[in-house]
């Protein structure tokens, strides 16, 4: 398996798309409403990575197996107001078949090395947490409802 983690290029937009939502039906079905990961199509997703890698204001990695994208990991400015850190990861995901393989820790080591940043995590992921809580990030007693998947709840981590 010839597996790497790489910055992102704009010709990687539409595999970025996919994975996002192909990762999102694999671990968020059943947990949001029917119809919500539907809503927001990976041609849809492909489009907002392809304004994200061509802007200035974060990063977007890949980690690729044989050179077929399998997860992506995106960082940048912090969204919360004020920000707790000044950097925040805003995405990470990776396809169910590659859990377990050390992409997702290359994906994360990549994006953010050793840096304090923040990120927002459902609630109800306790995988994710789980990982987050490895790589030294801990519950801040933040939380918001997210009302553009079905109103989840999620939780602010940060190291």
């Amino acid at each position: 398996m010839g597996a790497s983690i790489r910055r992102a290029n704009r010709s990687d937009a539409n595999e970025v798309g996919r994975v996002h939502y192909r990762s999102h039906v694999e671990t968020y079905s059943g947990t949001f409403p029917d119809g919500v990961i539907q809503a927001f199509p990976a041609e849809q997703r492909a489009q907002m990575w392809e304004r994200m890698i061509a802007g200035d204001s974060g990063a977007l990695w890949v980690a690729a197996v044989d050179e077929q994208v399998v997860g992506f990991a995106a960082t940048g400015p912090s969204r919360d107001d004020p920000p707790v850190r000044a950097l925040e990861l805003g995405s990470i995901y990776l396809l169910a078949a590659h859990h377990g393989s050390g992409l997702g820790q290359a994906l994360l080591d990549a994006a953010l090395g050793a840096q304090n940043a923040s990120l927002w995590v459902l609630d109800d992921n306790p995988r994710a947490r789980s990982f987050y809580t490895r790589n030294g990030f801990t519950p801040d007693g933040a939380e918001k409802v997210d009302e553009q998947f079905g109103n989840v709840r999620e939780i602010r981590m940060v190291r």
